[in-house]
């Protein structure tokens, strides 16, 4: 699972990834890559609030979290913080 989250968070990325930094992108492309990870985290069964703070933190964080390995330990970090934040629920 943790894998094809990576995956597919590379996926998403790969233009930010590739992207040299003289480029600027504009607040609603951090907002629209956000959302854009927000479903497909939902998609890949990761727990709501999980995936919320993901998108969360993402939209704060976007434009500053750099590029290529940096982004990657980066985006890996904040998944791991939010999963410590929202442990999963026990279903009774």
């Amino acid at each position: 699972m943790k894998k094809s989250l990576i995956a597919f968070a590379i996926t998403l990325l790969s233009p930010i990834l590739i992207a040299d930094d003289s480029l600027d992108f504009d607040d609603d492309y951090y907002l629209g890559f956000s959302q854009g990870a927000y479903y497909g985290l939902m998609l890949a069964g990761v727990d709501y609030d999980v995936a919320w703070c993901m998108k969360s933190e993402l939209a704060y964080e976007g434009a500053a979290m750099g590029s290529g390995g940096e982004f990657q330990a980066k985006i890996e970090q904040m998944l791991r913080d939010c999963r410590d934040q929202y442990p999963p629920r026990q279903v009774e």
